[in-house]
């Protein structure tokens, strides 16, 4: 249970920061349909045919899972955990069930193999807060089908994985085949608000657990397409940025106001560029499937790009990003009981040390007179292999079913997942997404809405179903 006002505060903070604002829609959108340069998929040209959705039991699992509210601001994160719990007992998995007196909950079940090291099946239950319920196509948590879409919280990010995972574990039961290696469902809290009793108290709490797991798959895959019949990459997260907050305080509201336009107005103070191994290894292959050919020429030899400064400049922010350390400032509050804050965000790089960085990204004259509070995760500064033998089987099973889709690495350079705490204790972890769903479709641009594709959805739980089963027999 969290006791520490100041850990309160921290936690409360973390909803509108790095979890909130560096994941926003809208801005994710926009990035997609930079990347793709046409538009996406409409709703029309879904192939629906004759098939009865609702009546499919991974469906409607789905439903009920989306169905319990589990955001930390109206859900119970419990009730989740409870629903995951009894569908395992009923396919005779007996889970490990956790409840802290915080509310937070998380659940692991283990399937024992040949072999002690276990392929780890991750995912959060929580989701996020949805603060206007009202201005939703469909209530948040109803979980209704309209059309070829299940719409709902947590459709997409990510209980549709989770019960992909699910049932990919169970059917592996059924099969009545010892897998040679040991397989982890492993469900976690408040991913969405920093994930301090969730996945860091899983690594921190139970080390007997954690020393089984030899690989993590969990959230934070990319599939970018023209349209369904059109794809052009499908990515698996291998790499991203480490982040840290600094929290500024003073009386009065002036001086965090001038410096919140300093950052808003710089983006990033400093012009200092850098090509670490994580970019070297994923963009070229990337390059390859961009639509325009300037972007593709510019992409295909970073090194020369980052010699020519005036090219650098007109590439979107989310490729500069992969490039360089920032800044974001995520704006000035008043604090309860007097006084203001600013929060910023320090986005580092992968193998960049802060301290070799400090005084060019936050330079001390910046905060004289002001007090500041600086919090560090221990969360990876590295990436994990492209080249894992994961990677290899994820690659050749969309190829399969996609015979003409480039598959690789994809590194995230403004959002997070729980992968890098699975990383920063040196577990393989990768973030893969089995279901052919554009972001842009599935989190609609305004922040509205939440949904997922069905015909895509019951794909790829029998994709991933396919997964489990190679990568542990």
């Amino acid at each position: 249970m969290i006791s520490d006002p100041l850990e309160r505060s921290r936690r409360a903070v973390s909803r509108i920061a790095l979890y909130g604002s560096l994941a926003l829609v809208a801005l994710l959108g926009s990035l997609l349909l930079y990347l793709a340069s046409e538009p996406l998929v409409e709703e029309q040209r879904l192939t629906w045919g004759d098939t009865d959705f609702a009546a499919l039991e991974e469906v409607q699992l789905l439903r009920e899972y989306v169905q319990i509210d589990t955001s930390e601001a109206t859900g119970d994160v419990a009730a989740g955990v409870r629903f995951l719990a009894a569908e395992l007992r009923s396919a005779g998995i007996e889970p490990h069930v956790e409840v802290l007196a915080s509310g937070d909950a998380n659940l692991w079940a283990i399937v024992e193999g040949e072999e002690p090291g276990a392929v780890v099946l991750h995912h959060h239950v929580d989701v996020k807060d949805v603060p206007d319920p009202g201005r939703w196509k469909h209530p948040p948590f109803a979980a209704e089908i309209d059309g070829p879409w299940l719409y709902g919280r947590g459709t997409f990010d990510m209980k549709s994985i989770a019960i992909a995972q699910l049932l990919a574990v169970r059917d592996l039961v059924r099969s009545g085949v010892k897998p040679k290696k040991s397989v982890v469902l492993l469900a976690t809290s408040g991913e969405e608000t920093g994930s301090e009793l969730g996945t860091r108290w899983i690594l921190r709490e139970h080390p007997d657990l954690v020393d089984r797991f030899d690989l993590v798959l969990t959230e934070g895959g990319v599939v970018e397409g023209r349209d369904r019949g059109d794809l052009k990459y499908w990515g698996t997260e291998v790499a991203q940025k480490r982040y840290f907050q600094l929290t500024v305080c003073n009386s009065r509201r002036q001086p965090l106001d001038e410096l919140d336009r300093y950052f808003h107005g710089t983006r990033t103070p400093t012009d200092r560029l850098y090509l670490v191994d994580e970019i070297r290894d994923f963009l070229p292959g990337y390059a390859a499937t961009r639509d325009a050919a300037r972007l593709r020429d510019l992409l295909s030899d970073p090194e020369a790009l980052l010699r020519d400064r005036p090219a650098f400049e007109t590439l979107p922010g989310y490729v500069q990003a992969m490039f360089r350390n920032e800044i974001h400032s995520l704006g000035v509050r008043e604090v309860p009981g007097g006084g203001w804050e600013l929060d910023l965000r320090v986005h580092l790089l992968p193998g960049i040390d802060l301290d070799d960085v400090r005084d060019e990204l936050l330079p001390a004259w910046l905060f004289w007179g002001l007090e500041t509070h600086f919090y560090a995760e221990p969360a990876a500064d590295h990436g994990s292999p492209p080249d894992h033998p994961a990677m290899k089987l994820i690659k050749d099973l969309v190829s399969e079913r996609h015979p003409d889709v480039p598959v690789g690495p994809v590194f995230l350079a403004w959002t997070a997942t729980d992968a890098r705490f699975f990383r920063q204790r040196g577990i393989p972890s990768y973030g893969f997404s089995p279901f052919l769903v554009f972001t842009t479709d599935a989190l609609r641009v305004d922040g509205t809405s939440e949904r997922i594709s069905l015909p895509e959805y019951v794909a790829g739980v029998a994709l991933y179903r396919d997964l489990l089963r190679r990568l542990v027999t």
